[in-house]
Order: C-alpha cells, then structure tokens, then sequence
C-alpha cells in the first residue's frame, strides 16, 4: 500500500533561512548617543552612591557595636569593681571582728592580771598604789605587746628603786 509513497525534501528550503522582514535599527543621532551616554554616567554615578551609603552604614553599624561592646564591658568592669568593693568590705568587717575579739581577750587577760595583783595586797594603802601603778598602763599600751612590755619593765624598774631607796 504504502510503497509507492516518495518523500521530496527541497533542501534550499530547510536549510535556507530568510531574514525576517520588518523595520531596520534604528540608528541614533549624535545628539541622542551623547544623552544616552549622559544618562548612562548618572546611573552609574547613582548605583556608586548607593553602594558608598550601603558601605558608610555597615561601616556605622560596626562603629556603634563596637561601642556597645565597649559600654558593655565598661560596665562588667564597674560590677567586677563593685563586687571586689562588697568583698572586701565584708573582708574588712570580718577584720574588724576578729581585731575587737582579740582586744577584747588581750583587755579580759590584763584585767583578770591585774585584779590578781590586787588581791595579793595585804593594805589599802599598798592597793591603792597598786592600782595607780596599774592605772598606767593605757589600752593603746596593752594591745601592743613590745610597747607594753617596755611600759611594765619601766614600771617595775622605777617600783624596784622606789622600794630599795625606802629600806
């Protein structure tokens, strides 16, 4: 059935592309190519601008971080400070304790000394003089050891001369 059947191919036409018909390019004056170009300059001169602002704000967004992080550690500087200050004064108060603890023992063992002494004499007269004796000896002189020692060795040297002279 289908024998007889020849296909023609006209090769000119497939292979033979026609150049659409329609208008030609326009050309442009020179007047227009200036103003073209003139254009062209201006956007180009805006997309600059724009990417110079882009560019100032990130650099101002870096300026104000780099500010906070300063503020912020500014102020963990001024709270370490603050938490320092708050150990220390507790520091300083718990000195303070134990310096009024141990004048405290060194005023209670002088006292408990001296009311010794003063049990052991046998006379008003020699209580009396004890105790103006004792009298002496300041707070200032009792909390500090060498400058007691040196107050109570003056003391028993002058008593020591006194009784010897009145024998």
């Amino acid at each position: 059935m289908s024998d007889n059947i020849k296909l023609e191919v006209r090769e000119d036409e497939v292979f033979d592309k026609k150049k659409p018909e329609g208008k030609p390019k326009r050309t442009l004056t020179d007047k227009q190519k200036e103003a073209l170009a003139v254009g062209r300059q201006k956007a180009k001169e805006k997309r600059l601008a724009k990417l110079d602002q882009e560019a100032e704000k990130r650099v101002e967004a870096k300026i104000r971080k780099e500010q906070k992080d300063l503020l912020r550690a500014d102020k963990q500087k001024a709270d370490h400070k603050k938490e320092r200050k708050k150990k220390l004064s507790e520091q300083e108060i718990a000195r303070e304790k134990v310096k009024r603890f141990e004048k405290e023992k060194k005023l209670g063992k002088f006292n408990s000394l001296k009311m010794a002494a003063l049990e052991n004499c046998n006379t008003v007269k020699e209580f009396d003089t004890m105790d103006k004796i004792l009298g002496l000896i300041s707070e200032e002189d009792i909390m500090d050891d060498t400058r007691g020692k040196a107050k109570m060795n003056k003391i028993l040297s002058s008593v020591r001369n006194y009784s010897n002279k009145n024998k």
